[in-house]
């Protein structure tokens, strides 16, 4: 069965990474809520997409420049005053409910990791007690392998974006990911086909998709039987499910 994420919280529903969007989320029968994780300057872990405030809130700049106290002064744009999170409080949004934290582990400006971010991730989420519920991915295998250094999710999943699927192909990625012990891959949804699937599968590794947004992307993904892809509608994709009961069966409505 192939499991549905809620990307952002549904990012084309609901303002991205806001309470709205998670709370709207915990209440769809989905399998996963996919979000992003920054540091603040004094060390806290905040769920914001992007490196710098300027698209999703009323600041400027970028994240890890300010102290959570002036983060929290901030207002998510779309929510009607709410503010942006901490990764405790989206945990705590999800702890009564059976979905899977999926925690992209974020980079600075130019991509650049922040030093020790991913080890202060999985730490959080061994802390909080929910390391055994949880999928840590990014797009730089470093900070993959440092979260699973810090503390082991119960999954990770090393996101690969089309340029490096295209300039080093997929058996060297395939490759780089069973050398490093990583059990998923994550590729774009439109880099993905039943002969890219089938080599993933037949290397041992798990395989799932991402930017899956429009019906089409996602009727796609479910013929081809990923285990999971992130969408910013949720929507569409439990109704395309749930049309085809080879793709819903099992999957109980919450």
């Amino acid at each position: 069965m192939t499991d549905i994420a809620s990307h952002r919280g549904g990012a084309l529903l609901w303002p991205e990474n806001s309470r709205i969007a998670f709370e709207n989320t915990a209440r769809l029968p989905v399998e996963q809520v996919e979000f992003d994780v920054h540091p603040t300057r004094d060390g806290k872990l905040v769920v914001i997409h992007d490196d710098t405030l300027d698209r999703t809130t009323d600041g400027k700049g970028p994240v890890a420049a300010r102290d959570w106290a002036e983060l929290a002064k901030l207002v998510l744009k779309g929510t009607g005053g709410q503010r942006m999170l901490l990764l405790d409080e989206v945990i705590e949004i999800f702890r009564p409910t059976p979905i899977v934290l999926r925690i992209e582990i974020k980079c600075g400006a130019d991509r650049m990791p922040y030093p020790g971010h991913a080890s202060r991730v999985a730490e959080t989420l061994k802390q909080s007690g929910v390391l055994d519920r949880c999928v840590v991915s990014s797009f730089q295998l470093s900070t993959v392998l440092e979260a699973v250094a810090a503390a082991r999710p119960s999954k990770h999943v090393w996101l690969v974006t089309p340029n490096v699927q295209i300039d080093i192909g997929l058996a060297n990625v395939t490759a780089t990911a069973k050398a490093a012990n990583v059990p998923m891959l994550g590729l774009r949804q439109n880099m993905l086909n039943a002969e890219i699937v089938a080599a993933v599968r037949k290397a041992g590794l798990g395989i799932g998709g991402w930017a899956c947004n429009d019906a089409d992307a996602i009727a796609r993904l479910l013929a081809l039987e990923v285990d999971v892809f992130t969408t910013d509608r949720p929507d569409l994709a439990i109704a395309a499910r749930l049309r085809n009961p080879s793709h819903s069966a099992g999957k109980l409505a919450r």
